[in-house]
């Protein structure tokens, strides 16, 4: 898988920069929240979320590689590889001693964005905004978290919270702003993701992302 990426990183990249207007980085931090949910299991009466406590918000940082097509009358298509991080903070279940167990679950991911956007600067200023919406895709990448390599007396309340599926599919929406500083624009972005997949592997533990961020980066300005 993470060669898989790799290449398809190079040539996205030597593709885009021989014939398009402008390539960027950014980096920031993004905020997770994971909502779970639960399906009655067959011939049993109890509930996993019942035994368990979970933190379901993490914070993590968010790097991304992105290539803006100009669509004509400000509007473009911009493209992106992305690294974030999504998951649990924490697990915890408490034994009849009153121990607490706990684990984090949180899984690395590699994407990619498709956007279509708006953008505009002001008259005689250095000033614009931008707006964009689009599909995304996540790939798990990385090994398995201790969570779901958890082996102790009561992995069964642990599991179904810390595997995680390999694909994530959501909508992402962002609005920006920009300042020109030489050969290109310094942007900050702020960006909300509607997470459309249930990310855990389990039958009757169900669970989706909510993403939402805030990042700065240079986009340098290419010849069409």
């Amino acid at each position: 898988m993470k060669k898989t990426i790799l290449i398809l990183l190079i040539s996205w990249i030597s593709f885009q920069m021989n014939a398009q207007n402008s390539i960027g980085i950014q980096v920031g931090i993004l905020g997770t929240h994971t909502s779970v949910a639960e399906y009655e299991r067959i011939e049993r009466f109890d509930n996993l979320l019942d035994s368990v406590d979970l933190s379901p918000d993490v914070a993590s940082v968010q790097a991304a590689i992105n290539v803006d097509i100009d669509l004509g009358k400000n509007f473009f298509l911009s493209t992106g590889f992305h690294y974030s991080k999504k998951g649990l903070a924490n697990v915890v279940f408490t034994d009849s001693t009153g121990w607490p167990w706990q684990t984090p679950a949180r899984q690395h991911y590699m994407g990619m964005s498709m956007l279509i956007g708006y953008h505009f600067h002001f008259r005689h200023s250095k000033f614009g905004l931008q707006v964009a919406a689009g599909p995304q895709a996540d790939f798990a990448i990385g090994t398995p978290n201790g969570g779901a390599l958890f082996s102790g007396p009561y992995y069964r309340f642990f599991m179904p919270f810390c595997r995680f599926n390999e694909v994530d599919l959501g909508v992402r929406a962002e609005v920006g702003a920009s300042y020109k500083l030489g050969p290109g624009d310094v942007v900050v972005k702020l960006s909300y993701l509607y997470g459309m997949s249930d990310v855990l592997e389990d039958a009757f533990i169900v669970a989706r992302s909510m993403s939402y961020g805030i990042s700065l980066g240079y986009s340098l300005r290419l010849s069409k």
